[in-house]
C-alpha cells in the first residue's frame, strides 16, 4: 500500500529563496528496506527557470518549501505589519533566540513577524547578524507578497513600507534594510 503524502502531482509549493516550485513528480526510492518518497519540484522562478530540486516528503517543511499563501492571507499580513503586537515587545534576551527559530520557518509569517521584532527596537543597532536576518526576511516576504498578490517586487515592498509606517515609530534602519533588499531581490 502507497503511503498517503501531503501533496500530489501538479500542487505548488513555495519557498522564499527559490520562488514557486511545481511538484512534476513523486519519486519513490528504497533505502534500507524502506520506501521513501521525494517530490521532484521544478521551479516557476523566471531566474530559476528549469531549476529542479529532489526534496524528501517527510521533510518539506523543514527544508523551506511551503504551500503559497491566498491573497487573503497576504493581506492578513500586511495588516499584521501595522500592527504592535505585544508578543513582540519585551522580548529581551530571548529576542535573538526567537528570531533564529523564525528565520528556520522560512515562512511568510515568521518573516512578517522577524520584520515586526525588529521595527519595534528602540535605538536600532544595525549589527551585521540582525541586517542579514533582517534581509532575508525581507527578501523573503516580498518575493511571496509579489507573487501571490501578482504584483511587482517594488509594490510588494511599497506596501509593507506603508504598513509598517503605521506603527507609531518604526526603527528607521528597518526600512532602510529593507529597502536595499529590495535592490538585491
Amino acid at each position: 500500500m502507497a503511503k498517503k503524502l501531503a501533496y500530489q502531482r501538479g500542487f505548488l509549493l513555495y519557498h522564499s529563496s527559490h520562488g514557486p516550485c511545481r511538484i512534476t513528480d513523486i519519486v519513490k526510492q528504497t533505502e534500507a528496506g524502506k520506501d521513501r518518497y521525494y517530490y521532484s519540484l521544478e521551479s516557476k522562478q523566471p531566474r530559476f527557470r528549469g531549476a529542479r530540486f529532489l526534496v524528501d516528503s517527510d521533510q518539506v517543511e523543514a527544508s523551506g518549501f511551503h504551500p503559497a499563501i491566498s491573497q487573503k492571507e497576504a493581506k492578513q499580513i500586511l495588516d499584521y505589519l501595522k500592527s504592535s503586537d505585544p508578543i513582540n515587545r519585551g522580548l529581551g534576551k530571548k529576542q535573538s533566540e526567537t528570531i533564529l527559530s523564525l528565520i528556520k520557518k522560512n515562512t511568510p509569517w515568521a518573516f512578517s513577524r522577524v520584520i515586526s521584532i525588529f521595527s519595534l527596537e528602540k535605538g536600532g543597532k544595525v549589527a551585521k547578524g540582525k541586517r542579514e536576518m533582517l534581509d532575508r526576511a525581507a527578501k523573503g516576504l516580498i518575493r511571496e507578497l509579489s507573487f501571490t498578490l501578482e504584483i511587482p517586487e517594488e509594490e510588494a515592498f511599497s506596501r509593507m513600507k506603508k504598513s509598517l509606517k503605521r506603527k507609531q515609530k518604526v526603527n528607521p534602519w528597518v526600512i532602510d534594510t529593507m529597502s536595499h533588499s529590495l535592490v538585491e531581490v
